[in-house]
């Protein structure tokens, strides 16, 4: 219960970054649907840029968290982005996990089959961002709902873990960051 009442801010941001990245996703996903690779194109478009939002904010709580380490003010938790960000996808795996549990049961039972239907328009909508790949690789498969959850949790515990090292990956590419900016 600790973690979650200090960790509320992160979560509640994680939810208003997905929401925003929904919102982005279905409007991409609207302009794009006439054509057949557009779609496609604009949902990796959309999922790279809900990736780069989490790294983002993950890679700061590490770093922000490892100042309190190196003060003597908190514990080392590595674990944290992935636990914040899982959390946060809590909404999601449950969608996912009704899609799964009534996608069989939906056509020989009818409050199945409505569950269904509300669970995979909610899922559609709450990951609007991935309705591209979705639809181009598994449109019938429910298990599809629940697989879109990890990578934004993969992305979000490996930036707090090198956030937290004070690893930047834009350093590999030989680009410096503007440390004048910082100090301000």
């Amino acid at each position: 219960m600790q973690f979650l009442k200090e960790n509320s801010y992160n979560i509640v941001k994680c939810l208003l970054n997905q929401i925003a990245m929904m919102l982005f996703g279905l409007m991409l996903a609207l302009a794009a649907w006439q054509n057949q690779t557009l779609p496609l194109c604009a949902s990796l478009f959309s999922v790279a840029c809900y990736l780069f939002l989490a790294y983002q904010m993950f890679w700061e709580l590490g770093g922000k968290d490892r100042i309190r380490v190196d003060g003597g003010r908190a514990q080392p938790a590595l674990w944290k982005g992935f636990a914040v960000s899982a959390i946060a996808n809590i909404p999601n795996l449950i969608l996912g996990i009704l899609l799964v549990a009534t996608h069989n049961a939906a056509m020989s039972n009818e409050t199945a089959g409505n569950i269904y239907a509300v669970c995979n328009f909610l899922a559609r909508g709450v990951e609007a961002m991935y309705l591209g790949l979705i639809q181009l690789y598994s449109p019938y498969n429910p298990i599809a709902f629940i697989l879109i959850v990890f990578p934004v949790i993969v992305v979000a515990g490996a930036a707090y873990i090198i956030g937290h090292k004070n690893f930047r990956i834009l350093g590999l590419f030989g680009i410096k960051p503007n440390l004048k900016d910082e100090t301000r």
